[in-house]
């Protein structure tokens, strides 16, 4: 690996770990929006059809059921 491939490695993966905590959390509060539980973000673990899943709820309409986990 020459030294900007070194280089590059170093950015793109400190970039990475610095969005995947915020990342996580808007997922999180988007599920929370549609009423549902965090824990369905574990859908990823289920090749193509969980991204599928999840991607229909995140584009989905917020419920006012929700806001019982905003307490």
């Amino acid at each position: 690996m020459t030294a900007g491939g070194i280089v590059i490695f170093v950015i793109s993966t400190a970039w990475s770990l610095a969005t995947l905590v915020p990342g996580l959390a808007l997922a999180w509060r988007r599920l929370h929006d549609t009423n549902r539980s965090g824990r369905w973000y574990l859908l990823l673990l289920i090749p193509v059809v969980g991204a599928i899943i999840l991607l229909v709820w995140f584009a989905g309409q917020s419920r006012p059921e929700g806001a019982r986990f905003d307490r």
